[in-house]
């Protein structure tokens, strides 16, 4: 005999591909609420289309996010397709803008999927040359002259960490009837809340602080408007891009101390930069709470005294061969792993990763800083660096 289903504070993990009926009719009924709105129903059919687990955590993500719902995908590239195709109508589907200093992967998306198999125009809006912060004033004309359909943007950039006014930005958005996406990832909600300023979807990789652990992939699309949600759920329905039961339940149990985590790495960070930045051994550190930071006003004033974020931009003294020098000499302290999010503090080469053409700073690393115990963090680092210095 099966053991009886036991009571428990977590929701079981639903490995299942189809789900039990006892009838047709009962089959019928729950087919024609999921085709007149997504997942609305009490049951579930088949986890493609959704999954109690999966169902459980978007209600979590929506309210850390403050957003009436949340669609959960495989990965972060997998929101930010789903978030950019809702708003795909074939030939009506307009002129879209974007800023140009993106996360690689979304660069990549929109040069080979929605310029080369997709046809959609795109126009980019770039600093001004040699510049490292967005002039806001040229936005608008740029909004005027191209009239998009579409906004997309990251108030903190990869790698460069460039803080824009999101405030203004959907404000001049939204003022002239153009829809808004914000990859939010860097920041989180914790520092900034796009819905709160009118944008219409917000996309996280989850992968990186809201799972936090580096152990799962996954990408959330938060948003308030109910069409919105039954398009972006249809669209993950039909291409097949819905987390699985497992990584759900792990991202739900993990996204739970999120806001704990989120705010040590900054704190981290914060201190780790100030601390950096002194050192001989290095030419500058970018990090939007350093006063030297081009963005700083834009960061103080977007984030009002919530934090500056966790990641940290430094550029060696030595090019590439003290970049060289420091991975090795800090790699009981730091890891080299292309990611970031973890709990443990961990870094990559930028021109490696996004190449040197784009990023011609042979001495630049990237490091996500971790939640570990911000003495044994620094210790480690500054005798690193003070190694790389011996060697200038």
């Amino acid at each position: 005999m099966p053991p009886k289903p036991q009571r428990t504070k977590r929701l079981p993990v639903y490995r299942n591909a189809g789900f039990l009926f006892d009838t047709i009719g009962e089959a019928a009924d729950v087919f024609a609420k999921e085709e007149e709105y997504p997942q609305s129903a009490d049951r579930f059919s088949y986890s493609r289309y959704g999954n109690p687990n999966v169902a459980e955590t978007e209600e979590l993500l929506a309210e850390m996010e403050g957003s009436e719902w949340a669609v959960l995908t495989g990965s972060g590239m997998a929101a930010i397709d789903t978030a950019l195709s809702v708003f795909q109508r074939g030939e009506n589907t307009g002129h879209w803008l974007f800023f140009s200093e993106l996360y690689g992967g979304t660069n990549d998306y929109i040069e080979n999927v929605l310029i080369s198999r997709r046809g959609i125009k795109i126009t980019r809006f770039h600093p001004e040359e040699g510049e490292e912060r967005y002039d806001l004033d040229r936005l608008e004309d740029l909004l005027d002259r191209v009239e998009p359909s579409l906004l997309y943007f990251e108030p903190v950039t990869n790698p460069l960490l460039i803080v824009s006014d999101g405030g203004r930005i959907i404000e001049m958005a939204k003022e002239r009837g153009v829809a808004v996406i914000v990859d939010n990832t860097f920041a989180t909600s914790r520092l900034w809340r796009p819905l709160e300023h009118g944008a219409d979807i917000v996309v996280h990789s989850a992968t990186k602080y809201l799972g936090g652990h580096g152990n799962l992939t996954a990408g959330v699309v938060c948003g308030n408007d109910s069409g919105i949600r039954k398009d972006a759920m249809l669209y993950r329905k039909y291409v097949g891009n819905t987390l699985n039961a497992d990584d759900a339940y792990r991202l739900n149990t993990q996204s739970r101390t999120f806001p704990l985590r989120f705010a040590a790495q900054c704190e981290n960070a914060s201190r780790l930069a100030a601390a950096m930045s002194d050192h001989p051994a290095v030419d500058r550190v970018r990090y939007p709470g350093l006063r030297t930071h081009p963005t700083h006003d834009e960061a103080a004033k977007t984030f009002e005294g919530r934090g500056y974020g966790a990641m940290i931009n430094v550029d060696f003294k030595g090019g590439r061969a003290a970049a060289d020098s420091f991975v090795e000499a800090v790699s009981d302290t730091i890891s080299y792993v292309p990611t970031l999010g973890d709990p443990t503090t961990i870094m990559l080469h930028v021109a490696t990763v996004w190449g040197e053409q784009r990023f011609p700073y042979p001495g630049m690393l990237r490091i996500s800083v971790g939640f570990e115990p911000y003495d044994q963090l620094e210790a480690g680092v500054l005798q690193a660096l003070d190694q790389v210095a011996g060697m200038v």
